[in-house]
């Protein structure tokens, strides 16, 4: 399973050997101990090795030419590498001396730019406290030791932060949530939203929803009301969230847990990969009872509900593909695929009239990123969860043994971008499909039959074999696809299944599906 990797340097000597990164360390962190020179741990081969770099300068008046000169090189290193993330604590122990803050507003303003994979925290105030001019000087350390506990648990929340998945389905319930009051009590002339005090709360938590929605996550409504009234409040209020953001959205009387699950379902997306945003301490238990893996935050308290959310780490993405801000786009195209076939049966004739194109690309430096972030992201439908560094997959593309194809896919409705990818190992006569994800919102279209139909085409001169790794949480659609009668199991070792692929006998009728 792929595991991040950080890099840990500073321009002093952060005394490695603390209990505090000691903890840090099984978190995946290096701790660098050449505090000399920042240029010598910024390498080649540490930016092959690792995913993200935290570096610590502590500045004061008597080293600050060697500080801008190590910046200069910082940035320019950082504006070179922008696949990959630096964290920038700067300890200020200036005094109140105006000329020597004057030297550090000049410094900090030349880090002041607009690079999208470096983030900054500065530090002043707390730290004069911490300053020690002894350990300064007898052991290259400027601070109190209790100094590490304070920095230690800065550098492990952006750990954390970098760490974790984002989730990818936002479900909102409205009165008390999107607003402050209830419509059918309030009216929506008096509901609170905008202006001065409460109301400007929930215009701030609409603005943010937003800024979510625009970098690919989906946002739905699951909540009791009168769905007309609704839509006419977020009209008539000028609200910044309108009809137009929300997928699927389920307004009615309904109990929630099954508006969610039947929400979660058209989606194919997980429990554990939405979260649920509610006021309503009942309505929250029932769904907390009903729905086993959902994230829940409770918006009682409207006053919380901006610093929750933009405290957890899953809200946020450390890298936005341009994939990702086609997401809405193309979450709104499965949501008409799911329109159209529930007022249809699911033949032959059905899928023909979707006009359904796949198209087979090698891995590319265009596409290099979304094929990467699919076999990291992709869950569900996912033969072997295996995870790929950057690294680990380029040294793959190298190996002349192994092939790796990105898989696209458009229809009737638009254009769904990469939505899949495999890689085969090539011997002699017997080709060995090691890894084949599908984006789930693509799943019930027959694509996955197709894909395995195109390869036993091309090698249909060798033995083709599958690996399928079970695993209990993730996974979960491959076996019900194994059950196809062109699976034949040979082998199984624990948890990892091999499979042998015959030639697909309803190939033909699958290609009809397709305008290929």
């Amino acid at each position: 399973m792929f595991k991040p990797t950080h890099f840990l340097t500073s321009n002093f000597n952060l005394m490695d050997t603390n209990s505090n990164w000691k903890i840090l360390k099984k978190k995946g962190v290096f701790i660098d101990k050449n505090y000399n020179g920042l240029s010598l741990s910024l390498n080649k081969k540490n930016l092959n090795i690792y995913d993200s770099f935290h570096a610590i300068f502590y500045l004061d008046s008597f080293n600050v030419d060697q500080i801008i000169l190590e910046l200069k090189n910082l940035i320019q290193f950082i504006k070179k590498n922008k696949k990959k993330y630096f964290y920038l604590y700067l300890l200020n122990n200036f005094n109140e001396n105006p000329i020597e803050k004057k030297v550090f507003d000049s410094l900090y303003s030349k880090l002041n730019i607009n690079l999208d994979n470096l983030y900054i925290k500065v530090f002043d105030q707390n730290i004069r406290k911490l300053f020690s001019e002894r350990n300064k000087v007898f052991v290259k350390f400027p601070f109190e030791i209790k100094f590490i506990n304070f920095i230690s648990d800065k550098i492990k929340k952006n750990i954390i932060f970098f760490s974790s998945k984002p989730y990818k389905l936002i479900i909102l319930d409205c009165d008390n949530t999107l607003w402050g009051g209830i419509i059918d009590e309030d009216g929506y002339e008096n509901i609170k939203y905008g202006g001065d005090g409460i109301g400007q709360i929930f215009q701030k938590f609409q603005s943010f929803l937003k800024e979510k929605k625009k970098q690919g996550f989906i946002l739905t409504i699951s909540s009791k009301n009168d769905e007309k009234k609704i839509w006419n409040t977020m009209k008539k209020r000028g609200m910044i969230l309108q009809k137009k953001d929300f997928i699927i959205p389920k307004i009615n009387w309904d109990d929630k847990a099954k508006n969610i699950n039947q929400i979660l379902s058209q989606l194919t997306l997980r429990p554990n990969d939405s979260i649920f945003i509610d006021d309503n301490p009942l309505e929250i238990e029932k769904v907390k009872s009903q729905i086993k893996n959902i994230n829940i935050v409770d918006s009682s308290n409207p006053l919380e509900i901006l610093a929750k959310v933009q405290s957890d780490p899953r809200f946020f993405k450390h890298k936005i593909l341009k994939e990702d801000l086609k997401k809405y786009k193309q979450y709104k195209l499965k949501s008409q695929f799911e329109d159209l076939s529930m007022r249809n049966d699911y033949s032959i004739q059905f899928y023909k009239k979707l006009k359904q194109k796949v198209i087979f690309e090698n891995i590319k430096t265009k596409n290099f990123d979304r094929t990467l972030q699919l076999f990291n992201k992709t869950n569900q439908f996912n033969f072997n969860l295996n995870r790929y560094t950057s690294l680990s997959l380029k040294k793959l593309l190298k190996n002349k043994f192994y092939s790796v194809k990105v898989v696209s896919f458009k229809d009737k409705f638009g254009d769904h971008g990469i939505i899949g990818a495999y890689i085969i190992k090539k011997e002699k006569l017997k080709i060995e499909i090691i890894d084949f994800v599908l984006s789930c919102r693509v799943l019930n279209r027959y694509l996955e039959d197709y894909i395995i139909s195109k390869i036993t085409q091309a090698y249909r001169n060798s033995a083709i074999f599958i690996f399928y790794k079970k695993e209990t949480l993730n996974n979960v659609l491959i076996p019900i696809f194994l059950n196809k009668s062109f699976f034949k199991l040979n082998k199984k070792i624990k948890n990892l299944y091999k499979y042998n692929i015959k030639s697909t006998n309803n190939s033909d009728e699958i290609k009809k599906i397709f305008n290929n």
